[in-house]
This record gives C-alpha cells, sequence and structure tokens, in this order.
C-alpha cells in the first residue's frame, strides 16, 4: 500500500508541475486521507476495507491537497504580477520626472550644456557729440570741450539706477574729466540728455586722446552701446 501511496504522489507532482505549495498540499492531503481512509474502511469492511479505504482516502486526499496547494500557488503569482506591474509603473513615473525640456540627461549621455539667448538692452545711447571751445576738432592746453548724449529707454517699463560714464581711455594726467552723475530713473519711451567735461591743463602735449562715453545699469555696462571718439591733443593753435 505504501509503494501505491509513493507513486500516487509523483503522478500529481509530475501533473502539478513541481509547484511547491501543489506539492506540499498533495503530501499533505495524501497522508491525511491515507490515515484516514483507512480508519474508516477498517471499522466498515474489516481488514480489506481497511486498505480500500486507505487507497480512497489517499487518493481523495491527493488530489483535494494539489488543489488547494496549486490555488495558493496561483494567488501568490497574481499577487507577485500585481506588485511587478505597480514597480514597473513608478520606475516610468521616476523616468519622467527626472526628464525636463533643458536637455539635460543624468546619466551624461547628451550635451548637457544651456545656451541663454541675448537680450537686448533696454538704454540705448544716441547723438553722441564732442565739441572742445573753439570747434576746430583740437584739444588744446586750457582749453574746454563738451560730450553731450542721449540716454533713451526703449523699453515699455521704468529703468532704475542709470549711471552714464565719460571718462579718457588714454589716462592722459593732463585732461581732467567732471565727475559721473548717477540717475535714479527713466520713464519707459523717454531718455535723458547727459552732459560732461573735459579740461586740458597748461601741461597737455601733442598727441590723442580717447573719449569714451556708455552707460551703466544695475552696475553693469551696457557694453553695446559704449562709444569711443579719437580727439587730437596739442600744445597750442597752429
Amino acid at each position: 500500500m505504501r509503494k501505491a501511496f509513493v507513486w500516487l504522489m509523483g503522478a500529481v507532482l509530475l501533473v502539478s508541475a513541481c509547484t511547491s505549495n501543489a506539492a506540499s498540499g498533495a503530501y499533505v492531503g495524501g497522508e491525511f486521507g491515507h490515515i484516514i481512509g483507512s480508519a474508516i474502511g477498517g471499522i466498515a469492511g474489516g481488514w480489506r476495507g481497511q486498505h480500500t479505504g486507505s487507497l480512497i482516502g489517499t487518493v481523495g486526499g491527493v488530489v483535494a491537497g494539489a488543489a488547494i496547494g496549486s490555488a495558493i500557488d496561483k494567488s501568490q503569482e497574481r499577487k507577485m504580477e500585481r506588485v511587478d506591474t505597480r514597480r514597473q509603473s513608478n520606475d516610468r513615473g521616476v523616468n519622467r520626472r527626472h526628464h525636463d525640456d533643458s536637455g539635460f540627461d543624468p546619466q551624461g549621455r547628451g550635451d548637457d550644456r544651456i545656451v541663454f539667448e541675448p537680450q537686448e538692452a533696454p538704454l540705448a545711447i544716441r547723438n553722441a557729440v564732442i565739441t572742445e571751445t573753439e570747434r576746430d576738432g583740437v584739444l588744446v592746453r586750457g582749453e574746454e570741450c563738451t560730450v553731450m548724449f542721449e540716454i533713451m529707454n526703449t523699453s515699455d517699463e521704468p529703468v532704475y539706477d542709470v549711471l552714464p560714464f565719460v571718462e579718457d581711455a588714454t589716462g592722459n594726467k593732463h585732461v581732467k574729466v567732471s565727475n559721473n552723475l548717477r540717475i535714479e530713473s527713466i520713464a519707459p519711451r523717454q531718455g535723458v540728455r547727459y552732459t560732461a567735461s573735459i579740461l586740458a591743463d597748461k601741461k597737455l602735449k601733442n598727441g590723442e586722446i580717447i573719449v569714451r562715453l556708455g552707460v551703466v545699469q544695475d552696475g553693469r555696462e551696457v557694453s553695446s552701446q559704449t562709444r569711443e571718439f579719437r580727439v587730437p591733443t596739442a600744445k597750442k593753435r597752429l
């Protein structure tokens, strides 16, 4: 009888594809079925009834145990599939969160440089002129010349903290430039006229100075609007 039980268990294992819970259920069910069937058969039919009952009980127990174990296996498989699905969904969500339109690639596979488009300066310099006292185009000893230009706000918003500047780019120590004055604000689509003076002392020599003029806004020079003028210098007029 024991051999029959072992053979039957082998057959059930093959049918159940050797899944863990199905095999365990079949084994436990067969054991219980064998014991219970043997006891009931012995009471009802003596020695033959005992053997018949144990065989029937074993078969029934094996089948029932295998079915229960298989059901548990399937339930666990479905649970694992749901977990995998949620994990894949979360992974996709993480990938989406790590993606942006800037071109940045966290894995370093692309060009991560960020290009800033140049913005048009809201300030513009117009009508810049330099005139000396004699209006002959030459700055001589003791002569004063005037630098004049307009600063326009080309935007639709007020511009604050505007600093026009006039300087001698050559650093000639015999030329003095008036102090630069700060402008608090310029209204939208409006402008101001700025004037500075340059005075040559009595030791000025023949040569040339470079008058540089422009504007600084919020501490930064609007370089696109900077202008330079070359002015000849002389000890005296010819």
